[in-house]
């Protein structure tokens, strides 16, 4: 195993994020569902069903970001103690934070554990799989996140706690400013911090306006760009043209990293008007309230957004701020 494989934290952290995805989005699904069925009979069997069946869901998902976080580290001996991680970060309350850090320590957990019997007698090996990599791997990753929990909890509890209890102009500069990070560096790693602390906020199935916020600022930066090009078409070469046309679809299934061509040829121009335009997104979520339990989707996700119309406002808003800013400041093209 390649010592830079080991230390690539960013690489590590997007492979337990990668697998995380799929459960918060399912988990979330069920739970919108549940909302939906509410609203046409309350508390009904089919609507508690959902309710129930997605927070079980949305359950693995700390473990599993654990899980794979230490099997990028360590391969397959760090999924069990990375699993346990996860596992007690969920129990003990520490949330995501807990398990994020949970997960790299039970890799190097693992890696340890490797390392040491690697020079036992080769008579024993064959126990190492199925026995003393995952129980001293457990044991020891258990250990760990004791003085985890401890530590990360009251942080966690004490952050959620001011999310949730800001006022309505709280909730709209926080908006402003999260959705605004989303188009600072467009699928770099300020993008993604900022996309994992709108995960923290829905990891127990909570519907979350920050969250949402984050999507609309995630989805303005190639929204803004598609319409700037087709407005705008002298501002563009052809091949900017052809893949503004691409940049619908990435926008609308909030794939941010499709503006990121334009942006590394005029970054003084492009970064400081998309992450406005962003901005005002993220505030016009804030001040209509709009909501969401799912972290991914974009448009597709709509449906199970509570004050939907806010997101809709906003996105127009912010796409229009963005490609008219565009046109009006980027140099023309002489092709």
């Amino acid at each position: 195993m390649k010592m830079k494989r080991r230390v690539n934290i960013y690489k590590n952290m997007m492979s337990g994020i990668s697998q995380l995805l799929p459960f918060i989005v399912a988990g979330g699904v069920f739970i919108s569902l549940s909302f939906l069925f509410n609203s046409y009979q309350s508390n009904s069997e089919i609507a508690l069903w959902f309710n129930d069946t997605g927070k079980l869901i949305i359950s693995f998902s700390l473990p599993v970001l654990a899980a794979f976080i230490a099997y990028a580290i360590a391969d397959r001996p760090g999924l069990v103690p990375g699993f346990i991680a996860g596992a007690l970060a969920l129990a003990g309350g520490s949330g995501f934070l807990g398990a994020l850090v949970g997960g790299f320590a039970a890799g190097y957990i693992a890696l340890i554990i490797i390392k040491i019997f690697s020079r036992l007698p080769r008579s024993v090996h064959g126990f190492n799989a199925i026995l003393f990599f995952p129980v001293l791997g457990a044991l020891f990753a258990a250990l760990f996140m004791i003085g985890v929990n401890l530590v990360i909890e009251p942080a966690t509890t004490t952050l959620i706690t001011f999310i949730n209890g800001l006022n309505v102009v709280g909730v709209i500069i926080t908006g402003l400013v999260a959705a605004s990070l989303m188009a600072f560096d467009l699928g770099g790693p300020v993008n993604k911090v900022t996309y994992m602390l709108g995960i923290a906020t829905i990891i127990n199935g909570d519907q979350s306006i920050l969250m949402a916020a984050i999507m609309a600022g995630g989805m303005i930066p190639p929204l803004g760009v598609a319409l700037a090009t087709l407005i705008f078409k002298n501002k563009f070469n052809e091949k900017q043209r052809n893949l503004g046309k691409k940049n619908w679809l990435m926008g609308l299934l909030f794939i941010t990293e499709g503006a990121l061509s334009y942006a590394k040829e005029s970054p003084k121009i492009f970064i400081p008007i998309v992450m406005v335009g962003s901005a005002l997104a993220g505030g016009l979520v804030g001040l209509f309230q709009t909501s969401i339990a799912i972290p991914h989707g974009g448009i597709l996700v709509l449906v199970f957004m509570q004050n939907w119309w806010g997101f809709i406002i906003a996105l127009i808003s912010g796409m229009l701020f963005t490609a008219l800013s565009l046109g009006l400041f980027l140099p023309s093209k002489i092709e």
